[in-house]
């Protein structure tokens, strides 16, 4: 997962040196997005054309060609590559997040190995041995993969102003995933370490299959994930009730 840390743009005092730097950046990040929009579009359109030669190869030499397989390996080339443009598209597009002078965001999408969002997926802080840190709380994906994590700074917690000695003697944090069953497909080998006042925007890849990796440790799932076994009783009893208001 790569980590690109967004400035804050929010100030309480705008300093007259500072204004048209800020200026000219968001102009660059616009002309950026402007870029790689374009470039979706261009990879789309050539996507419809392979898409249409790779038809017609099928129908003139037949499924097993040589003509049809090299047009099929250039589709699935091509749709890999505006699958990429549209999670970056999506990345430069999302707005900064509002961060606390002394506190920092973690935010971004989940998608799955094909690049595709996942939603009701979710994400939430463990530390070396796994022990869930509420004091981050959670955050369940929407319908675009998107999730925001934040501290306003008042926990303890390694950034990157502190030193290697400094940031070992504090809980380090790496992400944990977790599927719409609540099971945990996911958990980020790389420690993320906040940047203080700042965003980190990552794109979430999950390995392909979405294979479980072990149970949900018990107080992670009673604070953050929904009782499935509850919830599987009430389905049952409702089932039960309407089956016997039937035969009554």
């Amino acid at each position: 997962m790569a980590d690109v840390p967004n400035t804050d743009t929010s100030t309480d005092i705008i300093d007259p040196f500072s204004a048209p730097i800020q200026a000219v950046a968001t102009a660059a990040d616009a002309q950026v997005a402007a870029a790689v929009s374009n470039l979706t579009l261009i990879q789309q359109s050539r996507l419809s054309n392979q898409n249409r030669a790779a038809t017609l190869a099928v129908a003139v030499y037949g499924k097993d060609s040589s003509q049809a397989l090299a047009a099929q390996k250039l589709v699935t080339a091509t749709t890999t590559t505006a699958a990429r443009l549209t999670v970056l598209t999506q990345q430069v597009n999302t707005p900064a997040p509002t961060v606390a002078a002394k506190g920092w965001v973690l935010h971004g999408r989940v998608y799955a190995s094909d690049l595709s969002p996942q939603s009701g997926y979710a994400l939430f802080l463990v530390d070396g041995q796994k022990n869930y840190i509420g004091d981050y709380g959670y955050s369940y994906t929407d319908d675009t993969g998107y999730f925001l994590l934040s501290s306003d700074g008042s926990s303890s917690q390694p950034s990157e102003s502190q030193s290697g000695e400094s940031q070992s003697a504090t809980a380090q944090l790496y992400v944990q995933v977790t599927d719409a069953k609540a099971n945990p497909v996911l958990l980020s080998e790389t420690a993320f370490v906040p940047a203080t006042g700042k965003a980190t925007y990552q794109a979430v890849t999950l390995p392909p299959g979405h294979k479980k990796l072990g149970n949900l440790p018990a107080d992670i799932r009673a604070v953050a994930m929904p009782d499935l076994k509850t919830a599987s009783k009430q389905k049952s009893s409702k089932s039960a009730a309407q089956k016997t208001d039937k035969t009554s």
